[in-house]
């Protein structure tokens, strides 16, 4: 059971919900009458490869940083081999490229996405200790392709609200990176985290008004659960001093804001699997930091 956890721990899967989430918005705001089946389930077990090989690779090439900053991580204690890490961390990065880059696909954009999405893992691991602002970029670049990448496997040419959730899942990103820098020590901390998911609210009332079945009173539920409970819980546990715990509750949150943008896009069905997934994520976490 401990070796379990200690892999659990590693590839940071009790955040895997989120994951799913960003899915859903893809597949959900692509337009597509039916999504393909098969397209979806191609999607996630790609995408959920990606996800895991980011994780893996980044406790491999964090071990000496972690070490010195007295990391409790099973990489950096030395219950996992940093070579074990890291051939895990290939393998799965070449499995999720194969597993969305190869199969047929509505849109040509599929495979130049995916290499982008593999080559934006990979020089995150290289470069993020050295600057926390492309590090920023790089990781909300990687969760930008996850619902882009979605839609070009289901619909030829996707949909200008497509594009302004990517783009409002990135800036949640860039907020959630930058909560989480500094949380173990050894690097200076940024405050200003909260302000980037307050600009990726944004996407709900952008789907209230572009998306075909957009509806403004389900924009506003929207709009209440993402600012006025989500983002305030974040900056209480910020302000405590619960940092690792606010970082834990912005990763999950990625589920609320594809929740909030696909209530406001009159999308109701999908919206309830951002929330199960931010409600699933939440629990996950609990077997293994989500950190």
């Amino acid at each position: 059971m401990s070796r379990f956890r200690d892999w659990y721990t590693t590839l940071r899967a009790g955040n895997l919900p989120t994951v799913w989430s960003n899915i859903a918005l893809g597949a959900g705001l692509s337009g597509a009458a039916a999504p393909a089946p098969a397209s979806l389930a191609t999607a996630l077990g790609g995408l959920t490869c990606l996800y895991l090989a980011g994780m893996a690779l980044n406790d491999a090439f964090d071990v000496r940083f972690d070490r010195a900053n007295a990391s409790e991580r099973p990489v950096a204690a030395g219950r996992i081999a940093a070579g074990a890490a890291m051939t895990a961390g290939l393998v799965l990065l070449v499995a999720g490229w194969c597993l969305t880059a190869l199969p047929s696909a509505a849109s040509s954009m599929v495979m130049p996405a995916s290499t982008l999405l593999a080559v934006c893992i990979l020089m995150y691991q290289w470069t993020h200790r050295a600057s926390a602002v492309l590090a920023a970029v790089l990781m909300a670049l990687c969760r930008t392709l996850v619902p882009v990448i979605v839609a070009a496997m289901l619909v030829p040419t996707l949909p200008a609200i497509l594009w302004i959730a990517a783009a409002c899942v990135g800036a949640w990103t860039i907020g959630t990176t930058l909560l989480g820098r500094g949380e173990r020590g050894g690097e200076p901390r940024w405050k200003v985290g909260p302000v980037w998911l307050g600009l990726a609210a944004l996407g709900v009332p952008a789907a209230a008004i572009m998306a075909p079945l957009g509806d403004l009173a389900a924009a506003g539920g929207g709009l209440l659960i993402v600012c006025a409970a989500w983002i305030p819980a974040v900056v209480r546990r910020m302000r405590a001093g619960a940092r690792g715990q606010a970082v834990c509750w912005a990763i999950a949150g990625f589920g609320v804001l594809d929740a909030g943008i696909l209530l406001a896009a009159g999308l109701p069905a999908w919206s309830a699997i951002g929330m199960i997934c931010a409600a699933a994520a939440l629990g996950a976490q609990r077997l293994g930091g989500g950190t």
